[in-house]
């Protein structure tokens, strides 16, 4: 929260006469708060709400929360600015143009003043619309929206303004209006009382002109007259450079004695000057917002009076009375306890009580007298009489209801008696066993038990013994719900004890002993929150003291008022005869005059002021269209402000981001940012809404965005993964194919070999048979050869005695073998199961090679048997050197050469 004074005159000495020591509230702020230029020329309000001020540095934008300061090209001095819908035009030395918002909020800056001659030595010093056109006023000439349209004048204008929707101006030869593309001079117009106006504003259909050091006056058909004024002094003396007017308050600013404010109906007259609470006395422009505050355009600063506030202020710069600790109303006047000792006020003046200079720490009226608690003091005021007393560091005084003649006051040490004797009350024992220092300090009507609280020891009540000098007993209510640790504060609510802490309100339940929530009377105020101050004026109304501001309600109607101003632990709230309430403050005391809520007067609206996305300075707009943002940029950061400039005020946002988790608004609070970090893609509305001290809903603004999902969840990516999945499919599917054919491959080859190695087997069977039934054959020629042999053995042993018959039987049995050993039928046989089983291999050699003799077929049939020669040799009844030889000849009618296999050749055919 910005730093801020609220200040008022009080006089250096201990005792002055003001006109009013009550003063209205002024807000500073210095260069050091909005960090630019020191002087400001001109003000102006945007229809946001927005304040814009003609500043050295360039156009100073202040939105309520945030300053920001736009230079102008070369960093030229801004010398006038008139605001309009996302357009802020500005006048400087030697150009004019204007800042235009883009779509991320950002002022951009477009010169329209182009080549119009002399730049260096223009300025400008007014910028007024008159229905679609702007006219920007140099010293001689109107340029209408840019350099182009160039509206010639009176030379050496120094004032110029709309009024009526009619464009007046002043210069050396008086007051003119423009009619048409001319100004004309305005009949009845005393050059010598006129030449040097610097407002003309509109008051009761007239021109109410106001001059440097000539004073008012009024002017109507053709008629000048002077506007009197209360105060013979406004028109000796006193150098006047502005003014502004809202309704019938007048406020003249002045080059050496700060602001005057004169109500024309009343014809009242306030001055506010350095030393009750601007900070520079040389006032260059004045303007009104649209809540009444009057913003002053300083020499060095700006200022803003809080007219509309229905508080005022007891402080000063030049004379602090301190920090306001307590005050009451006593006999009339009124007490103020501060850090600085006691003081009191009658009628307009303020005096230091003599004796009081050190911290007061309570004021209490008992019996008709006023007793004061300081640090260093403990004193009884009684009319005019004052008794001091030996004991210090008092932090309040009760009465017992049941000992009229006592009185029970709370210190640094604990508890101590007083007695009533004839002289007064003196100061007596103190209670034995009652040794805590209660700031907190409260006694029950019926029974007279004490409650005592310490920040470190914590809440107890006591009960006395019947002589009120020693504890009868004592019990400590600290729990879990309310621990030690914070001060609490003890008063009565509708007849019925409360006790407030940071824990919330408690009540005392008797029937059980103990201390319970009152939930009751939370739902009545600020709900379950930190309660560091409650009282019940008389009227009935509530006052509390809870975030930092004290509140107000009655009729669960409630009010806010000095938010950030009061003093922490020392919270308090007392009345004058008038009813009106005093409220101690970090500066002093402030003075509430009615119980008006001033946050009811209009629609406090909020405005998302920036929106920060990613982790970087990328920002957008809120009154952009619903953008689309990357799954990468899901963390945003709204900053948003309300357009009010009372920081007395209690503004508190509540927020609800439509789309996400949030089911509901969230609880008010007043911080200006909200961050939400990795956002699920989706479509979200951001809502933001004021709630004002009563609680009642303000405005609302709302901001449509929508989280794009990551690249892997876009339609794109899906498509892709459809796409895929299809492939997937048909590859799969393809796969799948191809393993079954491949697998009905394999099996028709299984199939196939099995066949193969079925038909191997057989050939092979056969092959076997053949080998066997020509191995029959040569066996069986074996033993006819030896049958013949043994039978020609026989026929050539006989002699010529055998008889002849024998030798004939003899030869025809020779005969017989010699047919058996070569059968045709034997070897047709051979050959066609050879064939059958090796493809018609012998007919095929038969037909390629004919020049092969029978003997050389058999031997090609049993080389491709893959018989060895040694097997061969009796197949073929030859020697295994007659194979050799057999072979030899074969190769040669093969024409094979030494390299080639006979046996290969013979396979492969």
């Amino acid at each position: 929260m910005k730093k801020w004074i609220l200040l008022l005159l009080v006089a250096t000495t201990l005792q002055v006469t003001a006109q009013n020591p009550w003063q209205r509230a002024v807000i500073n702020y210095s260069r050091q708060t909005y960090h630019s230029g020191n002087q400001n020329w001109q003000i102006g309000q945007s229809k946001e709400g927005w304040m814009y001020f003609a500043n050295n540095s360039g156009l100073l934008e202040y939105d309520g929360t945030n300053w920001s300061t736009y230079p102008l090209p070369g960093n030229t001095k801004v010398r006038s600015v008139l605001p309009g819908s996302d357009t802020i035009y500005v006048g400087a030395l030697g150009q004019f143009g204007r800042f235009v918002r883009n779509n991320k909020g950002k002022m951009a800056y477009q010169e329209l003043s182009g080549k119009m001659g002399q730049k260096g030595q223009v300025n400008i010093w007014y910028i007024h619309r008159i229905g679609n056109d702007v006219f920007f006023q140099s010293d001689n000439a109107f340029y209408i929206n840019d350099y182009k349209t160039r509206l010639a004048c009176e030379p050496g204008v120094h004032y110029s303004t709309v009024v009526y929707n009619r464009l007046y101006i002043t210069s050396y030869k008086g007051l003119s209006v423009l009619v048409g593309k001319k100004f004309v001079p305005l009949e009845g117009i005393d050059i010598r009382k006129t030449s040097n106006i610097v407002a003309i504003l509109p008051w009761q259909q007239k021109l109410l002109l106001v001059t440097s050091n000539n004073g008012l006056y009024l002017y109507s058909n053709n008629r000048l007259q002077p506007f009197n004024v209360a105060d013979n002094k406004l028109s000796g003396g006193i150098q006047l450079s502005c003014a502004a007017l809202s309704g019938s308050m007048l406020a003249l600013g002045t080059l050496q004695d700060g602001v005057i404010l004169m109500d024309l109906r009343t014809n009242t007259i306030d001055r506010i000057s350095t030393n009750n609470g601007l900070q520079n006395k040389t006032v260059l422009s004045t303007a009104f917002d649209n809540d009444q505050n009057l913003w002053l355009a300083l020499d060095n600063g700006l200022d803003c009076i809080q007219l509309s506030s229905p508080m005022r202020f007891l402080n000063s710069r030049q004379s602090p009375i301190g920090s306001g600790n307590c005050s009451i109303t006593y006999q009339g006047k009124l007490y103020f306890g501060t850090n600085q000792g006691l003081y009191v006020m009658e009628g307009n003046h303020i005096r230091f009580v003599e004796g009081t200079g050190s911290q007061v720490l309570c004021l209490d009226t008992i019996g008709g007298q006023l007793f004061c608690g300081g640090r260093q003091f403990f004193m009884n005021i009684n009319g005019s009489r004052i008794t001091h007393y030996d004991n210090r560091g008092v932090w309040g005084v009760r009465a017992l209801s049941r000992h009229p003649d006592v009185l029970l006051t709370s210190s640094y040490w604990g508890l101590r008696l007083m007695k009533q004797l004839s002289q007064g009350w003196k100061i007596a024992e103190k209670v034995k066993g009652a040794d805590i220092s209660a700031k907190t300090f409260y006694i029950e009507e019926l029974t007279d038990a004490i409650w005592v609280a310490n920040k470190e020891k914590g809440l107890y009540r006591l009960t006395l013994s019947n002589d009120l000098l020693n504890v009868k007993s004592k019990k400590c209510y600290n729990s879990a719900a309310l621990p030690k640790g914070d001060n609490v504060y003890i008063t009565k609510i509708d007849g019925e004890m409360v006790i407030a802490s940071r824990q919330g309100l408690f009540r005392y339940d008797a029937t059980h002993d103990q201390l319970v929530r009152h939930f009751a009377l939370e739902q009545q105020l600020g709900g379950q929150t930190a309660y560091t101050y409650i009282y019940q004026s008389s009227d009935g109304c509530i006052w509390y003291a809870t975030d930092g501001a004290m509140h107000v309600s009655k009729d669960h109607v409630h009010h806010s008022y000095l938010n950030d101003c009061l003093m922490e632990d020392f919270e308090n709230v007392s009345f004058t005869n008038h009813h009106q309430a005093v409220i101690g403050t970090e500066d002093g005391f402030a003075l509430l005059e009615n119980q008006q809520s001033q946050d009811t007067a209009r629609l406090i609206q909020p405005y998302i002021r920036r929106i920060v996305i990613g982790n970087n300075t990328d920002t957008l707009y809120y009154k952009a269209e619903t953008p689309q943002i990357k799954w990468g940029n899901n963390s945003l950061r709204f900053e948003y402000s309300a357009n009010s400039y009372d920081p007395t005020q209690t503004i508190r946002f509540s927020y609800w981001l439509e789309g996400s988790e949030e089911q509901e608004w969230s609880q008010p609070t007043r911080l200006h940012i909200k961050e939400y970090t990795n956002l699920p893609e989706g479509h979200y509305t951001y809502h933001v809404r004021v709630i004002t001290a009563n609680g009642s809903k303000s405005g609302e603004t709302c901001f449509e965005f929508t989280i794009l999902p990551p690249w892997y969840r876009t339609w794109w990516a899906y498509t892709l993964y459809i796409i895929t999945i299809l492939i997937a499919i048909c590859t799969l599917y393809r796969r799948l194919v191809q393993s079954r054919q491949r697998l009905i491959q394999e099996k028709d080859e299984q199939i196939e070999n099995l066949e193969e190695e079925k038909l191997e087997i057989e050939l092979r069977a056969r092959q076997d048979e053949l080998v066997r039934s020509r191995m029959n054959i040569v066996r069986k020629n074996e033993m006819l050869q030896e049958i013949k042999k043994t039978a020609v053995s026989i026929n050539n042993g006989l002699s010529e005695e055998n008889l002849p018959a024998i030798k004939r039987r003899v030869v025809r049995l020779i005969g017989q073998i010699d047919t058996n050993i070569e059968h045709d039928e034997d070897l047709e046989a051979f050959r066609s199961e050879f064939d059958s089983v090796h493809h018609n291999f012998l007919k095929t050699l038969g037909e390629r090679y004919p020049q092969l003799s029978h003997k050389e077929k058999m031997l090609c049939a049993y080389i491709r048997m893959n018989l060895m020669s040694k097997e061969i040799a009796p197949l073929l009844n030859i020697s295994i050197r007659g194979v050799e030889i057999a072979r030899y000849r074969i190769r040669q009618k093969f024409a094979l050469s030494q390299k080639d296999s006979l046996t290969d050749f013979l396979q492969a055919l």
